[in-house]
């Protein structure tokens, strides 16, 4: 098996692999300028910048006036990602129901904690991964083959939902 397909097999089976996590798979073949988790570090605060991961977790408590906190993972470790209400309405879809994202936004760093305040959200495509034949073929799934084998979004365990639905 490839490690593309033994990770699908992974997370098909167990929802959850001890081998490649799926972005050092598909990291060398992200635009130019996604930073992992690990990046962040070195960026100053206020920068732009632009991150990709699973999704963990997703919070929208009643206390916080509408806010959206989402939990992202890359091969690196945690990404805190805070969507605003105008960008959570904008990109309703991908914050609510996608497993894998790509965020852009403003670093903040806050008595020790970083976050990224978020200014898009959309799902994470690539419709040229060099990982098996896997290719983008509908708007409803992330990836998938012509026999949908290769389909990422099919395997993932859903991420962590708390607060108001809505």
């Amino acid at each position: 098996m490839t490690p593309w397909e033994r990770l699908l097999a992974d997370y098909g089976s167990t929802k959850v692999t001890l081998r490649e996590h799926p972005m050092e798979l598909m990291r060398p073949e992200l635009p130019a300028g996604v930073l992992s988790s690990a990046d962040l570090a070195g960026v100053r605060n206020g920068a732009h910048v632009r991150v990709a991961g699973l999704v963990v977790a997703r919070q929208r408590p009643a206390t916080a006036k509408g806010v959206t906190f989402m939990l992202l993972e890359d091969e690196h470790g945690p990404i805190n990602l805070i969507v605003p209400p105008p960008v959570y309405e904008r990109c309703r879809l991908a914050v609510r129901a996608e497993p894998i994202v790509a965020a852009d936004g403003r670093l903040e760093r806050r008595e020790g904690v970083t976050n990224v305040l978020v200014s898009e959200v959309r799902r994470l495509e690539r419709p040229d991964l060099p990982l098996g034949e896997i290719r983008h073929i509908e708007p409803r799934r992330a990836w998938s083959t012509d026999e949908d084998s290769g389909n990422l979004r099919a395997v993932m365990p859903a991420a962590h939902s708390f607060g108001r639905r809505g």
